[in-house]
């Protein structure tokens, strides 16, 4: 068995590389544009990595960047927080169905599909000029494990099947400017996500520590998750973790990534993004006003919530 997914990851590596053959050739510059909504979805070649941006058509230095392929190294994930979603792993090893809401360029479902052979991953993302961008320039292929849907990622996980439950829930949405959508955000659609997920499942949530309602999103999560962990990258983003499984102490969650680093042979150290996560009263440190923060409900969003319309 391990032999047989062995030669497979082997033939999976080659297709992705061969997939990325053309852009190897190509000069360092844009290779894709196009016009999408709000904004433009543009991927540059820059001194052998693939970088996807979002750059908004009112404030064209606004460009929030997406993702990051290393051309010589496909499955290395060259962003920490990407890094960091893989913990998800540690609550679940070997799950059977994963659901991400977001694609932009694919490099965390593509990474999974690679390292989980029997693994179902469903994705959903509005934007499907972003998603054309993953199958031309970040080596994604779809297939019976790796389908994305072109739909609002709350509406898709609604609309699924109640038999369905997901092992593991992600979500990773911005818009050019880094604004998080409200509705993916509060406490219904948290509740939603425990609704979907395994009895021993697990949510992660990726967001901006400059988000003004960063501490609010951390406490929402809270408001359903008993246990809630964060792992901070620099002063940019963090991975936020919820979980309604046994809790895991500090030394618990750094041991379950060990094994899976040893297992699966990462080529970047999903222990060093383990020994960041914040437990407990680490994570009352780590967030100011934490504890005087207010949950988030769809009905009644926050003064302000909106303005990044005015950015």
């Amino acid at each position: 068995m391990i032999e047989h997914q062995k030669n497979w990851q082997a033939m999976n590596l080659a297709a992705i590389q061969k997939r990325l053959a053309g852009l190897q050739e190509q000069p360092d510059g844009v290779v894709f544009c196009k016009d999408s909504g709000v904004h433009y979805v543009v991927v540059r070649k820059d001194k052998g990595q693939i970088k996807l941006s979002l750059v908004e058509k009112v404030n064209l230095h606004t460009d929030l960047l997406q993702s990051v392929l290393d051309l010589n190294n496909p499955l290395h994930l060259v962003s920490e927080y990407t890094q960091a979603m893989m913990l998800a792993l540690v609550w679940h090893s070997q799950p059977q169905r994963i659901y991400i809401a977001g694609f932009g360029g694919g490099r965390i479902p593509l990474v999974l599909h690679h390292y989980l052979p029997e693994t179902v991953i469903d994705c959903a993302d509005i934007d499907p000029i972003a998603i054309e961008a993953a199958t031309q320039c970040f080596g994604v292929h779809f297939d019976s494990r790796l389908t994305a849907a072109i739909q609002d990622g709350r509406d898709y996980l609604e609309q699924q099947n109640r038999d369905i439950h997901y092992d593991i829930i992600m979500t990773d949405v911005f818009f050019g400017n880094g604004y998080f959508p409200h509705r993916l955000a509060t406490k219904e659609f948290y509740q939603l996500c425990e609704k979907r997920l395994s009895s021993d499942g697990v949510v992660l949530v990726n967001l901006l520590q400059r988000d003004e309602f960063y501490a609010e999103k951390i406490k929402t999560l809270q408001s359903v998750f008993s246990q809630v962990c964060v792992c901070p990258w620099k002063d940019i983003n963090s991975v936020l973790i919820g979980s309604n499984s046994a809790i895991l102490e500090k030394d618990e969650i750094v041991a379950r990534a060990k094994y899976l680093q040893d297992g699966h042979d990462f080529s970047f150290s999903l222990i060093d993004r383990a020994l960041e996560v914040k437990v407990c009263t680490e994570l009352f440190e780590a967030v100011p006003n934490l504890d005087k923060a207010q949950v988030l409900y769809d009905e009644a969003p926050p003064v302000g919530y909106f303005n990044f319309w005015l950015l």
